[in-house]
């Protein structure tokens, strides 16, 4: 006789990183404080996902040689990982843009001490081969598979020899038919996009959707540092941002600077059966301010405030209109960021740099294709006018706008 098949309740939170003031925290305080307010929930899971944000370095790593803008820990990785099973944690996914902060030797230490642990990690390798291979985990007689993917960003800049799987939707969905029929529950995460937006920009939005055509029963995506909305898609649950988790949001410059939804966040908890999906719910939480930065679950009206912003997010996956404004407005901001930056640099850092990273990051280039849709938009307009007296660039002449 086969195992007793019963519902599994599996969780999913957002980004962890142990640094810079949560480091500070966790020496000070123990390793289990972080998670403390949030354990009664996690401990309910029978299957907790993760986001492992930062990276553990063996003692053996030159500190003078730390990337000082790196999201590395130099706490005991072996604590750290023991700590992150005593939570709860079943598996975490390492393909993140930060994996590589401390180089292979750190990539690879964090993925020994979690296993060590007894957590299962997915999503890294010494190849692309390897990082994309399929880990499997039963639960309660149901297998889920999971796939883990991570956007080439302006960090890994196409490299390939150790990192993450890169995020590419025809990769995917090449990987979604070979082990669909291999587990019972299909898994995707996903970290990939622009950050801080409320919703997934538009090329994110359609690929996740054509990935839940596809097959896969659970999308879980991260990367944003802030929540947005859930929607399903042929019987997938989308899930297109869990936010942070265990983070400095409110000490980072970076994150308090775009917030204020860098510290809210939830426990995505789902119900799945042999079949698929039945029912969600999210357990809302905030990462309070210095001194106890780390999160807590919502009551009260917070909790109500959240839940109605959370529900409004849901609904504006589905306005195409506000999809692409937003898309559209964050793409022109980091256009503008760009041309900055290129006229602080000497011509040869222009090219070897930045148009690199503008025509071969796929980060970039996604950004980068919505902003030529514009400029194709304009120019087909532009070319419907009929001007008898002058050149076609004539506009452009007497435009005095374009110039500050």
């Amino acid at each position: 006789m086969g195992a007793k098949v019963s519902d599994v309740l599996f969780s999913a939170v957002g980004d962890i990183a142990f640094f810079e003031q949560i480091e500070k925290d966790v020496r000070a305080k123990g390793f289990s404080w972080p998670f403390e307010r949030m354990l009664p929930f996690l401990k309910n899971s029978d299957l907790l996902f993760g986001n492992m944000e930062s990276v553990l370095i063996p003692k053996s790593y030159p500190k003078r040689k730390l990337d000082p803008h790196g999201l590395v820990s130099t706490l005991d990785g072996e604590k750290v990982s023991a700590l992150l099973k005593q939570t709860g944690f079943d598996f975490l996914n390492m393909a993140a843009n930060h994996v590589v902060d401390a180089g292979r030797v750190g990539m690879d230490y964090t993925k020994k001490c979690l296993e060590k642990a007894g957590i299962v990690t997915g999503g890294t390798g010494h190849s692309q081969k390897e990082a994309r291979k399929l880990k499997v985990i039963e639960k309660n007689g149901i297998t889920f598979g999971f796939l883990c993917y991570c956007e080439d960003s302006n960090y890994s800049l196409g490299h390939t020899e150790a990192g993450p799987a890169f995020y590419d939707v025809e990769t995917i969905l090449q990987d979604v038919k070979k082990n669909k029929k291999k587990v019972d529950i299909l898994v995707i995460s996903v970290h990939a996009d622009l950050e801080f937006m409320p919703v997934p920009s538009v090329p994110r939005r359609d690929n996740f959707r054509k990935i839940a055509r596809a097959g896969a029963d659970i999308i879980l995506a991260h990367h944003p540092h802030v929540p947005q909305g859930i929607e399903t898609v042929n019987g997938c649950l989308i899930a297109y941002s869990l936010g942070n988790f265990v983070f400095p949001s409110h000490t980072s410059n970076y994150m308090k600077a775009n917030g204020p939804y860098t510290a809210y966040s939830f426990l995505l908890n789902i119900n799945v059966g042999k079949k698929g999906v039945k029912s969600f719910e999210r357990i809302p939480c905030r990462i309070n301010e210095v001194p106890d930065q780390r999160p807590k679950p919502l009551i009260g009206d917070e909790y109500n405030k959240i839940m109605k912003y959370y529900s409004t997010l849901d609904k504006l996956l589905k306005n195409d209109k506000f999809v692409r404004e937003t898309w559209r407005k964050i793409a022109v901001k980091h256009l503008e960021i760009y041309i900055k930056r290129a006229g602080e640099r000497k011509i040869e850092n222009v090219i070897e740099e930045m148009v690199g990273r503008l025509c071969l990051v796929a980060e970039n280039k996604s950004w980068m294709d919505e902003i030529m849709n514009m400029a194709k938009e304009s120019w087909e307009k532009q070319k419907k006018l009929r001007d008898p007296l002058h050149k076609p660039n004539y506009r452009f002449q007497m435009n005095k706008n374009n110039m500050k």
